[in-house]
């Protein structure tokens, strides 16, 4: 059993962060220990009177509980944070009980930083960056990492990407995921970047002119699944943009609003028999 601890929000309405992930990643054959770092009664999109509850507390309870216990875990997957002293614990956990690292960077879209999110949050991310296996950032996170000039859609070519990925490479992950590259009219996707053989690969999916809450949280349980799964990782990721695609395409149909989420249930015997064949061919090579 491949064992991941899994640090992000836990949200009751609009199925993203934990609340996708603990079930994205089962499908994918992974036992989830969650963490989670704030409680929401729904996502911030389209929503009003939104409960929080800033979670830094409890993250220490579950942190130097598990500091002391000597249990196997394979990997951490983090997402969202609320303050860079929860960044901080997670970090500090991760160092001492030698966790390697697959961090999606969440911290703005659109060219802007998150509200409540400033310059040092950026370089306390920075920092657990440099810790990590796997980075996955959208466009503005790849920028604020970057310390770079963010690139606005139909502003950029492959080269800037690949100078950008170079760059996020120097901060130590042996592996970037891109998320939100397009490079021609109606396509949308990612570029995958492979320190060891400095080779980027982009996979492309048809583009909507819906924004999907959720969507890079399912990306990142998918992909992180597939890293700690020892799979080959550009099969993971046709795998996952062909699962994301048939996801999209029934959240638009079912005529709900897309603020109430992902409509990615009837497609869970999909993903665990498509992750299933992944790793039979994995293990019988």
């Amino acid at each position: 059993m491949t064992t991941l601890i899994v640090a992000n929000d836990l949200v009751g309405l609009g199925k993203v962060a934990l609340t996708s992930s603990l079930p994205i990643m089962s499908s994918c054959q992974i036992e989830v220990l969650p963490l989670p770092t704030v409680l929401l009664s729904s996502h911030t999109g389209e929503f009003e009177h939104i409960y929080l509850r800033d979670l830094k507390e409890d993250m220490k309870g579950f942190c130097q509980q598990w500091e002391q216990l000597d249990f196997k875990v394979d990997g951490l997957v983090s997402g969202y944070f609320k303050s860079r002293e929860e960044l901080e614990l997670v970090a500090q956990l991760a160092e001492e009980k030698q966790i390697p690292l697959f961090v999606d960077p969440i911290m703005g879209d659109n060219g802007q930083l998150y509200q409540g999110f400033d310059k040092t949050y950026v370089e306390a991310m920075r920092n657990f960056c440099q810790q990590a296996d796997v980075i996955i950032p959208n466009m503005t996170e790849a920028s604020l990492l970057n310390g770079s000039p963010y690139l606005e859609r139909d502003n950029y070519d492959k080269a800037t990407i690949e100078k950008l990925l170079r760059g996020l490479g120097k901060l130590g992950p042996k592996k970037v995921f891109l998320t939100g590259v397009s490079l021609e009219e109606g396509k949308i996707g990612l570029a995958y970047f492979d320190k060891e053989n400095e080779q980027t690969t982009y996979l492309m999916r048809p583009s909507y002119s819906t924004h999907f809450y959720g969507s890079g949280d399912i990306l990142t349980a998918i992909l992180s699944s597939g890293y700690f799964h020892h799979l080959d990782l550009l099969e993971v990721c046709d795998f996952a943009l062909n699962f994301m695609d048939r996801v999209l395409l029934s959240t638009m149909s079912s005529g709900r609003p897309v603020k109430y989420g992902l409509c990615f249930e009837s497609h869970i015997g999909y993903l665990f028999k498509g992750f299933e064949k992944l790793l039979e061919e994995k293990n019988g090579k």
